[in-house]
């Protein structure tokens, strides 16, 4: 049988960068995308249709391909304990969240990923040694963490929540990927199925939760339609089609660090077109988490070249 890459198609494996800078983009965007989605939209509500557009573009995917969806047990149960926290849980509190803050401040926030992800490999996911690097940028995270949030003057009552809400999300994110890799991928399933029932998982999971409560905040635009599809589509759907292959070739510490990405593009999305205020702040902290996370992961070190 020929080789097949990571995306199941027979031929060489594609680049590790066009998966990661792809990711980040898609990702960097999304935070502008939710704030028209809450116009209309309770944040279950945001995250129930991204993940219902993001399952049946993957299904739509593996279809196509014509991918087999084999039966596994175990591949289910995980799928949904992935889908929990590493998809309901962030995507809720992220559309929460952009209803107090701003998407740029959100964008930077989820920074944090990096960070978080090595704190996962060295307490839950313990599978190396604890190094001065990860120290150093651990610390100067947790730095910016502080100045993002301006904690010397206090936060607004009603952006506590909010702020607490984003970075929790984002720290979700660090360590999902850790546990796709540990325990999700062993199983030998093509990564298009993988991402197909993780999606699955959080939209049945937030299924009941949603249809259970309020429908819609108000009427819907074409603009908040619009954005819960491409959310749905792109921001989920495409965007783990990247996602797993990039865990595959470069591992959950490095891929995390797609998260250095999105908020150079939120920012810019936030401020040129959103017109969002930043103060001064806000993106000095968000270059301070940029800096940690890329000292935790050894990105100034000399490495080998990870293409493949």
């Amino acid at each position: 049988m020929p080789k097949t890459n990571e995306i199941g198609r027979p031929g060489k494996s594609r680049s590790w960068l066009f998966n990661y800078f792809g990711a980040g983009l898609i990702w960097g965007s999304s935070f502008f995308f939710i704030e028209f989605a809450n116009s209309s939209l309770p944040p279950i509500g945001v995250a129930f249709w991204r993940c219902l557009f993001g399952s049946l573009t993957l299904l739509a995917i593996v279809l196509w391909r014509k991918i087999d969806l084999r039966r596994d047990g175990k591949m289910l149960a995980l799928s949904f304990v992935v889908g929990l926290f590493n998809t309901a849980i962030p995507f809720v509190l992220f559309a929460y969240g952009e209803h107090h803050v701003s998407s740029a401040f959100a964008g930077m926030a989820n920074a944090i990923t990096p960070v978080a992800t090595v704190i996962a490999l060295l307490t839950v996911f313990r599978g190396e040694k604890v190094s001065k690097n990860q120290l150093i940028g651990l610390g100067v995270g947790v730095l910016g963490v502080i100045t993002l949030i301006g904690a010397w003057q206090g936060i607004e009552t009603d952006s506590w929540l909010a702020v607490g809400a984003v970075v929790l999300a984002a720290s979700c994110y660090g360590f999902g990927g850790p546990f796709i890799r540990r325990f999700i991928e062993p199983l030998g399933h093509p990564l298009e199925v993988a991402a197909f029932g993780q999606i699955t998982g959080a939209t049945i999971l937030l299924a009941p939760l949603y249809f259970s409560g309020e429908l819609i905040t108000a009427p819907l635009t074409s603009q908040s339609i619009g954005a819960v599809v491409i959310l749905g589509v792109f921001g989920t759907g495409i965007a783990y089609t990247l996602y797993y292959p990039l865990l595959r070739q470069v591992g959950s510490a490095v891929s995390s660090s797609v998260t250095l990405i999105t908020p150079l593009v939120a920012v810019t999305l936030g401020v040129v077109i959103l017109g969002e205020q930043l103060k001064w702040y806000e993106p000095v902290g968000g270059v301070i988490i940029l800096l940690g996370a890329a000292i935790a992961q050894g990105l100034f070190r000399k490495r080998k070249s990870l293409a493949m």
